[in-house]
């Protein structure tokens, strides 16, 4: 699988890990996904716009793994496909509906709106849980970001969420299109 940083710096307001599961687990994180998805109040996470009709896999499995894959990391559809043979979670999160890399890529390409919308709402939820609440750890400065201005790197300053999600997607795309050119 690909390799990321550990911590991934924000437009407006402070860094968030990569991998959120380091902070929360994998099973919270898939809990607060399921929340989201179910707060979203969706009729049906069915086709947004005009997808074809030959997508067959279960949208709401879509989006909730591709939701996890974003929130630890994981962001060319290759890595998700390989993960599936490597990652218990992804493989669980796949309720034996395996997709390959053009379903991937088609399910991002027609939901990218609701991908943000449940990225943004788990990103909040997990900001507030290990970063705001009581049990509070603060993030701490990494020696290379030491030259970013105060409004990335201070604690008290919550991430511009919505910024965060669209960068991770943005960052997904990117791999991808970086795998069609080797």
């Amino acid at each position: 699988m690909t390799t990321t940083s550990h911590m991934v710096p924000s437009r407006e307001g402070t860094r968030l890990p990569n991998d959120l599961s380091l902070y929360i687990g994998k099973k919270t994180l898939v809990k607060f996904i399921l929340e989201a998805i179910e707060e979203m109040n969706l009729p049906s996470v069915n086709r947004e716009n005009s997808e074809p009709v030959d997508t067959v896999l279960a949208p709401v499995m879509m989006l909730t793994l591709l939701t996890y894959c974003y929130a630890t990391g994981v962001y060319s559809a290759m890595d998700i496909e390989l993960g599936i043979a490597s990652d218990q979670m992804i493989r669980y999160l796949c309720a034996r509906n395996y997709p390959d890399i053009f379903e991937i890529g088609l399910f991002r390409r027609y939901n990218r709106a609701r991908i943000t919308q449940c990225l943004m709402a788990v990103l909040r939820r997990v900001w507030e849980l290990r970063f705001c609440g009581e049990d509070a750890e603060p993030i701490r400065g990494v020696a290379c970001f030491a030259s970013l201005p105060a409004r990335w790197t201070d604690p008290n300053l919550p991430p511009d969420f919505q910024c965060e999600a669209e960068q991770r997607i943005a960052r997904a795309v990117r791999a991808d299109s970086m795998t069609l050119d080797v």
